[in-house]
């Protein structure tokens, strides 16, 4: 009896069969039928997209396109799409130190970055205050936006005294500029420390002229003051003696040895003793006795004052004292003595 013949199995063929259809179906797709990136596939066609800008309020038809609308106020798309609503710009929130560096618009999204001082850190996504620099060190300059302070030591005649993030390192202070000398030295954390001032300098042996001038001045101020005492003292004295005169008063009468004389305005009366006028009567003159031997009016009184003698009614005798009405002394008006 003869062996049966095996049957083929059909599953072999049919796995070749499958591979064939699948690499068919990925090459159709791989190929779609709108290939422009502004252009989709709807409804077995190619259809619109919308431009940067506006988004898609309605797709399109088999009749019609694709209906775009512009995006609102805070609103962005910056791409060609088929979004059905605008994207809204990020917040700049100041409170977590981030500021708009680019305001953004329709087609372009807004910017926002770390205020001065902070950087972004991309642990927390947040920002971060800078690193402060110590003492000796500054910070190195430019400053780069959104990244952390980068410090390095002050060189030679440079310094920096305090903690920042900010500042860089200072030149020290010239002293000769200022008129000064260098009282301390700088270093990398303080300053230069200038003296008040330059010494004197003086040679040895200069004169002093301001002294002579000094003691001159003193001089001529000490004699100018003493002038002025002495001039004071001697015109007060000299005033009291003005003042010492004796004056008549206006239309008064006087009598002298028997006569009466009348005066107009203020006199000086002058008395003369009865001896002198008795001797100059006993050698025969010939001029009457007991006129008076000078009157002067107010006019002329401060150069008659004080230069001659004033003799008291004493000087006529010690006889005549004893009769008083023979002493010299007004009466009435010459018309009452004539009647």
């Amino acid at each position: 009896m003869a062996p049966r013949a095996r049957r083929r199995r059909p599953l072999p063929a049919l796995l070749a069969l499958c591979a064939l259809l699948a690499r068919l179906q990925v090459t159709v797709q791989l190929s779609p039928l709108c290939p422009s990136e502004r252009r989709y596939e709807r409804l077995g066609r190619c259809c619109s997209k919308c431009e940067p800008g506006k988004y898609m309020s309605s797709k399109c038809t088999t009749t019609s396109d694709s209906v775009c609308l512009p995006c609102g106020r805070d609103e962005y798309l910056d791409t060609w799409n088929e979004e059905d609503k605008c994207l809204l710009h990020k917040v700049c929130d100041t409170g977590k130190a981030l500021v708009a560096v680019d305001p953004g618009n329709r087609t372009a999204p807004r910017r926002c970055a770390c205020m001065a001082g902070y950087h972004w850190s991309q642990d927390c996504e947040c920002c971060r205050r800078n690193t402060e620099c110590a003492p000796g060190l500054g910070a190195q300059h430019p400053l780069q936006l959104n990244k952390d302070t980068v410090c390095k030591p002050c060189r030679v005649g440079y310094f920096s005294d305090t903690f920042s993030s900010t500042d860089k390192c200072k030149p020290w202070t010239n002293c000769t500029i200022l008129g000064k000398t260098v009282e301390h030295p700088g270093t990398e954390k303080s300053d230069v420390v200038c003296s008040s001032s330059l010494p004197s300098r003086k040679p040895p042996n200069e004169p002093q002229i301001y002294l002579p001038g000094l003691i001159i001045l003193l001089f001529f101020i000490c004699v100018a003051v003493v002038a002025a005492v002495i001039f004071g003292v001697y015109y007060r004295k000299k005033g009291k003696a003005l003042t010492g005169n004796v004056t008549g008063n206006s239309n008064s009468t006087f009598i002298s040895s028997g006569q009466v004389m009348n005066f107009k305005g203020d006199i000086i009366v002058v008395y003369v003793s009865q001896t002198s006028q008795e001797g100059a009567a006993g050698a025969g003159a010939a001029e009457p006795v007991g006129r008076p031997v000078q009157e002067e009016t107010l006019a002329r009184r401060d150069s008659f004052a004080g230069n001659g003698p004033r003799f008291p009614d004493t000087c006529a005798g010690p006889d005549k004292l004893g009769d008083p009405e023979k002493a010299s002394r007004p009466v009435q008006e010459q018309g009452g003595a004539e009647a």
